[in-house]
């Protein structure tokens, strides 16, 4: 329960910095343009508000209902109008480019914040890389991998017919690629990417990786009460064999625990430079209680490049991170209306939100996914679906283009529509959502 609690927590801190700054584009635009905000919530507030106080022409408050938040900009609506003369401080009374302006100032702001978090955690943390060419020994795969075509130990030359420099680059040039050109065993195999092979990787409950760097098979913690720590194994063992089967590799491991499964083995082991033999009796499930290394954790196999950045050199960095979230998002989307690929089934509410969050706090992963979502947020808000900014931008640029306003009734009928629909859509995402934990 705590871990939900957690998660929870971190949905919500994330959503109202995103709510806060997007709101906080139009008021501060419209404030710039002399335009009076009437309203400025966080949440929404049907019936009720928790928290309000005016201050100056603006009542600023926490609603109830955690689904995003408002402003609400005097001369929007017909309810904001006494009378059909336009009000100096009203937004219809400005030009057509102020109005615009106003209208992109939350999405403006939104990508703001995404290149600034993106640009703070270069800056901190810089960046880790594992070269391509470092990737020694092959890639291993899972029964994803598998089913594109992959198999343990090949190696990966290109993707797309354009080399990776850096493989934590690679999971996603295959996502987003149409073929793999690998070397299995000294052949070089070209395998292609159609949508019914990509269909595997949107088809399962986490978008985890499906390749990993292949590697020795090397105990990183021995599970308490196991029958590993029975049999006296320890961290930091680097198995050899098993029975008279030699185990290079963490995947080769896997394979014979689960040949041998319910028998006495012989476990060679080398601990420190030294052979060391044990004799096992492996459970009807072939688990032996260890916790193998990751590539992570083999820095003295694998060479990783370390990238620190000053704070002016972070900033095209953090762009050209926010872009390629927002290039990955673009493609998945496009993913979705192919229904052979089955990228329809990633699609999720704020519970699928919330567990991409960690179940322990951490800050460097909660600022990712936070300007991840902004990223997303603007994104989205330029669909040109009323009641949507982009329903907006739309209606002002027809206005632009036709040198002619369109009937300000017209615009706020489409409005109320289009909120009707997106409100319909989301609860169909959210009852989608509680579906897929009984029947996916």
């Amino acid at each position: 329960m705590s871990s939900i609690l957690i998660r929870s927590i971190q949905l919500l801190l994330s959503i109202s910095i995103l709510v806060v700054v997007h709101e906080l584009g139009h008021f501060i635009v419209a404030q710039l343009f002399k335009v009076r905000v009437e309203r400025f919530f966080l949440f929404f507030d049907p019936w009720f508000s928790l928290l309000k106080k005016k201050i100056g022409n603006t009542i600023y408050g926490i609603g109830w209902l955690p689904l995003g938040g408002y402003v609400k900009i005097s001369g929007m609506m017909m309810d904001d109008k006494e009378n059909n003369q336009p009000k100096d401080w009203e937004f219809r009374s400005k030009s057509a480019i102020k109005r615009l302006l106003i209208i992109s100032g939350g999405i403006l702001f939104n990508i703001l914040l995404s290149v600034l978090i993106f640009t703070l955690l270069l800056f901190k943390y810089g960046e880790t890389y594992l070269p391509t060419k470092n990737v020694k020994y092959g890639i291993e795969v899972d029964s994803l991998g598998e089913k594109i075509g992959l198999k343990n130990g090949d190696k990966i030359l290109f993707v797309n017919e354009k080399y990776v420099p850096y493989f934590n680059d690679i999971p996603k040039a295959i996502i987003l690629g149409n073929s793999i050109t690998i070397d299995r065993m000294g052949n070089i195999v070209k395998l292609s990417l159609n949508n019914n092979k990509k269909k595997f990787l949107f088809d399962r409950k986490e978008l985890n990786f499906f390749i990993q760097p292949r590697v020795p098979p090397i105990i990183n913690y021995v599970v308490k009460n196991s029958e590993a720590e029975k049999y006296g194994l320890r961290n930091n063992d680097e198995i050899l064999a098993i029975n008279s089967e030699f185990v290079l590799f963490s995947d080769q491991l896997k394979d014979l625990l689960s040949k041998y499964k319910n028998e006495n083995i012989l476990m060679s082991i080398n601990r420190n430079g030294k052979l060391i033999q044990k004799k096992i009796f492996l459970d009807p499930k072939g688990i032996l209680g260890i916790y193998l290394k990751k590539f992570m954790d083999l820095d003295q196999i694998f060479l990783f490049e370390k990238k620190s950045y000053s704070f002016f050199e972070s900033i095209p960095h953090g762009i050209e991170k926010a872009w390629d979230v927002l290039k990955n998002q673009i493609f998945f989307l496009k993913n979705v209306f192919h229904i052979e690929t089955k990228a329809y089934k990633q699609i999720g509410s704020f519970f699928s939100i919330a567990k991409e969050f960690p179940s322990k706090w951490n800050w460097d992963i909660f600022w990712t996914l936070t300007a991840t979502l902004s990223i997303w947020l603007a994104f989205l808000n330029l669909f040109p679906i009323p009641s949507l900014d982009g329903g907006y931008l739309l209606f002002i640029m027809i206005e632009m283009i036709t040198r002619k306003k369109i009937n300000e009734e017209i615009v706020e009928r489409c409005t109320v529509y289009g909120f009707f629909v997106m409100s319909f859509i989301m609860m169909l995402i959210i009852i989608w959502d509680i579906l897929k934990v009984f029947f996916y």
